[in-house]
């Protein structure tokens, strides 16, 4: 862990991808369900009212959980959640009729529903996801689905319908989106005297300032070398900071389809230049390379941490808390993943997909919501889900080069680059990427 260049070596991406951000007030309810396993099919409350027949009640899905392991790991943890695969006995219970699972690891999921659209048995849903959402859309292979929807499916979390459309026609059903968090150790946090982050974060006051002085604090170095690290993250954590600041890398205008550069926005510039006073040889930031970052956690030698999970298995306490929020955002913005799904062009049954996706937002809030307090505490679920609290979200892999650019910007800020020549030096490539998958700017 000595203070070198953190060269970061990211995987390309292989799928064509874009992003655009927003930001929504007021994520949900604060007081989840007390609802038990869905596993014998109750429905429990419809918050959004399900149609009471099909036609059709047969739906094909591609998705990533293997339904064994999910057991397993349910049995392992009752706390764990998969909204597809509990709404499974649910939906065929109400309907009597059969959702047929074609699992695939997570980066087959494009390629396998691909060949089944190929062959004409094109699945009847898909998951879409930052680097793939706007490829789909593009290339024809899911279809619009406002003639199967309406408001109310898009009501759940605070999400606007908007979101999920592109030239005006809506293309995916929002699920939970999904909480991008930091565990820290407050064992390390009570040994320097700090105040925890969560304590800041309910007064407002966590923020870019706040996490810096803590990471600076916690950042300890013998003879030249790091012997413990403020924070840690992968090299994602770049735009989802960006996020946090509400802004992102991209400007799209979904409505009219265009997309261009916003690599020059104050706010962009400002996220750029917090990276560099908090990298370089004298800064706290750890970019994880072969999880590094796990190891450093594990020996108490990393105070804050992004991936790492509950339950703690950790000898030391933990604490949770979103993202700082960033000087151009709300004082109390979390960071959120979107997720969503989207019918493939050609499905058989598009009618029962729509009633599948309410039936998963249903079962969500009647038993998912409890079991996410059960993982992370009811104090910390609450936190999360107050009123005062405003969601900031967003497709921000970008582009197929993504990787590459990120790269940049976080090696240029370890070297101390000023933000502009960062600007100079990447805005070519990030124009050059958008133009691949959108065309040129108008």
């Amino acid at each position: 862990m000595k203070g070198k260049r953190l060269l970061v070596t990211l995987l390309a991406a292989s799928l064509i991808t874009c992003a655009f951000a927003g930001c929504s007030e007021e994520g949900g309810s604060s007081n989840p369900s007390s609802s038990t396993n869905t596993s014998g099919g109750n429905t429990g409350e419809e918050f959004v009212a399900l149609p009471e027949t099909l036609e059709n009640p047969d739906i094909s899905i591609v998705y990533w959980y293997d339904a064994n392991q999910y057991a397993s790991d349910v049995e392992a943890n009752p706390n764990v959640y998969d909204p597809i695969l509990e709404a499974i006995p649910v939906f065929e219970e109400k309907y009597g009729g059969t959702v047929t699972v074609e699992t695939v690891a997570w980066n087959d999921m494009l390629a396998t529903a691909t060949n089944m659209q190929s062959s004409g048995e094109a699945p009847d849903l898909i998951e879409v996801y930052d680097r793939i959402f706007h490829n789909v859309i593009l290339s024809g292979m899911v279809q619009p689905i406002d003639e199967y929807v309406t408001d109310d499916d898009f009501s759940y979390y605070k999400i606007d319908r908007e979101f999920f459309e592109w030239e005006n026609q809506t293309y995916a059903i929002p699920i939970k989106p999904y909480l991008k968090y930091i565990m820290y150790n407050r064992d390390l946090f009570d040994l320097e005297g700090l105040t925890h982050p969560d304590e800041l974060f309910r007064n407002g006051e966590w923020n870019w300032d706040t996490f810096a002085e803590a990471g600076k604090a916690l950042t300890k170095t013998t003879d030249g070398t790091i012997t413990q690290w403020g924070f840690g993250g992968w090299a994602e954590i770049l735009n989802q900071f960006m996020v946090a600041n509400g802004t992102s890398l991209l400007n799209i205008d979904q409505a009219n389809g265009t997309v261009t550069s916003n690599l020059q926005a104050q706010p962009v510039i400002n996220t750029i230049n917090a990276f560099t006073s908090w990298m370089g040889t004298n800064g706290f930031v750890m970019i994880d390379e072969n999880d590094s970052m796990f190891d450093a956690w594990d020996s108490n030698q990393l105070a804050m941490i992004v991936g790492k999970e509950f339950p703690n298995t950790n000898p030391f306490d933990v604490g949770m808390v979103p993202l700082p929020a960033g000087p151009d955002a709300d004082a109390k913005s979390v960071y959120v993943y979107p997720q969503a799904f989207s019918m493939v062009d050609g499905c058989a049954n598009p009618e029962g997909a729509a009633a599948f996706m309410r039936c998963v937002n249903n079962t969500q809030k009647n038993i998912g919501d409890a079991r996410e307090a059960g993982r992370y505490g009811q104090e910390n679920y609450d936190m999360i889900y107050a009123d005062d609290v405003t969601y900031c979200y967003a497709y921000d892999a970008s582009t197929a080069n993504i990787d590459q650019i990120i790269s940049t910007i976080l090696n240029s800020c370890y070297d101390q680059v000023p933000a502009a020549t960062i600007v100079t030096t990447v805005e070519p490539q990030l124009v050059a990427d958008i133009e691949l998958v959108f065309g040129a700017a108008e």
